[in-house]
């Protein structure tokens, strides 16, 4: 059996680790000159959602941070599947990312008939652009007040009452499915494809309730076209600060936040993804930016990448096992 001189084999080990050195010295000059050219933010919804509203303010400032030009590239479809495809099979140069709700990634594998990629291989979690909780509204006409009146009501018309929501396995359908297990009652979910139906089939008394965007529902709450029920959230909303939490008014087991993402390639290299996480970052702490945030219900996460990756992996299980336990079958999205 042939066996390499001693010599030869330091020989190699050494160019391996040289080369390996090199790779890695590439890696941080890279990151370090990042952004040198345009970077594209592709969002798996239409312009105008909750995904869009995230990210534009967001990559406005951190285009005047980079001197880059920063663009928004709207690919609604299949709850954010088609953008997050794109994605993933992009260069893992930091020049493609992915914005959206992580619900797209912890919800959609369970619910597809068929998903175009693996959401934990595939995208690596970059940093987090905020957590929200949500409100659930209702129809004025509807006869419950409170969590409790609500639940009671649902006992008494099992499956007759609806949720509106603005697409299957999105976080407001899940945050209804959530109430129902927790409950212990039965409510018809109807999806929409687009929210301005939606809205204007809930203030027509058409469809009964809805979890949505504190931000978004609020003026319609202070004009009486919707009823506050309650919010999902651990502590009570500084945007609604009357309305009390499902855990203090009916239900201390229910509990919903959600939180929006930057998402990249998943060989993008670690120097990488953590300078995008740097510059992103300090753009999110900007008083103008966070100011804004917080006016729409979105209140700041900060967090690692390899943190944010923890927290994907759990949330992902989490759903698994409502999705499971709701009897939501495959193809639903």
């Amino acid at each position: 059996m042939y066996r390499s001189h001693p010599a030869c084999r330091m020989a190699t080990a050494f160019l391996t680790t040289s080369a390996v050195m090199l790779t890695g010295a590439q890696s941080v000059q890279a990151a370090d000159a990042y952004p040198v050219k345009t970077i594209r933010v592709v969002i798996g919804f239409t312009a105008g959602g909750n995904s869009d509203a995230m990210a534009r303010p967001m990559a406005r400032r951190l285009s005047e941070a980079t001197g880059q030009q920063v663009i928004i590239d709207n690919r609604p479809g299949a709850s954010g599947n088609i953008g997050m495809e794109l994605v993933a099979r992009a260069a893992p140069d930091g020049y493609t990312i992915f914005s959206g709700p992580a619900s797209s990634l912890t919800v959609n594998p369970h619910i597809a008939e068929r998903m175009p990629i693996d959401t934990l291989r595939d995208l690596a979690p970059v940093v987090s652009l905020g957590q929200f909780t949500s409100v659930l509204v209702a129809h004025p006409s509807l006869p419950a007040k409170t969590v409790a009146d609500l639940i009671a009501l649902a006992k008494q018309r099992p499956g007759q009452i609806t949720f509106a929501s603005p697409g299957n396995g999105t976080g407001f359908h899940l945050a209804g499915e959530l109430f129902k297990l927790h409950a212990g009652v039965k409510a018809l979910h109807v999806p929409y494809a687009q929210i301005s139906p939606m809205l204007a089939d809930l203030m027509g008394g058409r469809v009964d309730m809805m979890f949505f965007s504190v931000a978004v529902v609020a003026p319609h709450v202070k004009a009486g076209k919707l009823r506050a029920i309650g919010t999902t959230g651990r502590e009570r909303s500084p945007a609604m600060p009357d309305v009390p939490t499902f855990r203090e008014s009916g239900l201390p087991s229910y509990e919903y936040s959600a939180w929006h993402g930057i998402f990249a390639p998943a060989t993008m290299p670690k120097e990488l993804v953590e300078r995008l996480n740097e510059l992103i970052g300090k753009v999110l702490a900007l008083p103008d930016v966070r100011d804004f945030y917080i006016s729409q219900n979105v209140y700041p996460m900060p967090m690692t990448p390899t943190a944010l990756a923890e927290r994907l992996r759990a949330e992902h299980e989490k759903w698994r096992k409502v999705i499971r336990d709701a009897g939501i079958k495959p193809g639903s999205v």
